[in-house]
């Protein structure tokens, strides 16, 4: 999902549907997932060192995460590290160490109970972080609202 714009110009006339455009506003999260009743909000996060800093989610993201969530949402970061692992950060777990602006290596997010995405098939290479979300809120007892 893109941050709110106002077109002031034309674009480049050689591309069909170009504008110029400026950022009026904080953009939300990257994206909103409905399943079975429940709408889940999450932001996608790479880190190409050994650490990622909470402080990579932004203010604004983290207003809406605790909004969607007060609303019966649930909310995440899904975090891809410097070896590719991919992980599953629920904003329930994340939200501390937020406030704390701290810095998460790949022990670390074993420690705080974070949680690695599922490989669908062995003969696919899609992965899959919603069966885990919803593994862990089921198991938590995780209830939003």
């Amino acid at each position: 999902m893109n941050p709110p714009i106002l077109k002031i110009g034309p674009g480049n006339s050689n591309k069909r549907g170009s504008f110029l455009a400026v950022r009026t506003g904080s953009g939300p999260p990257d994206w909103i997932a409905l399943h079975n009743g429940l709408s889940i909000i999450g932001d996608d996060k790479d880190c190409k060192s050994k650490s990622w800093k909470t402080t990579n989610l932004k203010k604004h993201q983290a207003k809406a995460f605790d909004y969607h969530e007060k609303q019966g949402g649930l909310a995440c970061v899904l975090l891809r590290m410097h070896d590719k692992s991919r992980w599953v950060l629920p904003w329930k777990i994340l939200r501390p160490l937020w406030e704390k602006n701290a810095t998460l290596n790949i022990n670390k997010l074993k420690d705080i109970g974070a949680f690695n995405w599922q490989i669908k098939c062995a003969n696919e290479p899609a992965y899959d972080w919603l069966t885990p979300l919803l593994d862990w809120k089921n198991k938590t007892g995780e209830q939003n609202g």
